[in-house]
């Protein structure tokens, strides 16, 4: 092992098991290998079809149900004298 690769073991080492997560989802995205196969771009394709929310708003509704963004729109044009 190099030495580059034990510093990058050694700082993950105390994350939080979301932010390994996230580490991994980005590795998986971002740094794919030239010699990828066929079988790791299917389990590729299953992962990038599931949504997963990260951060701080994970699992919040950020617009009510019920909320009806168009009866905004007269007070929207005025702010921005459109």
């Amino acid at each position: 092992m190099s030495t580059l690769q034990s510093q990058v073991i050694q700082s993950l080492n105390g994350l939080s098991e979301d932010n390994l997560q996230f580490l991994l989802d980005m590795i998986q995205r971002f740094m794919k290998p030239k010699e990828i196969g066929e079988e790791n771009l299917s389990g590729m394709a299953m992962m990038e079809s599931r949504t997963r929310r990260i951060g701080s708003l994970e699992g919040q509704d950020l617009i009510d149900a019920d909320y009806d963004i168009d009866d905004c729109n007269d007070e929207i044009a005025e702010m921005f004298g459109v």
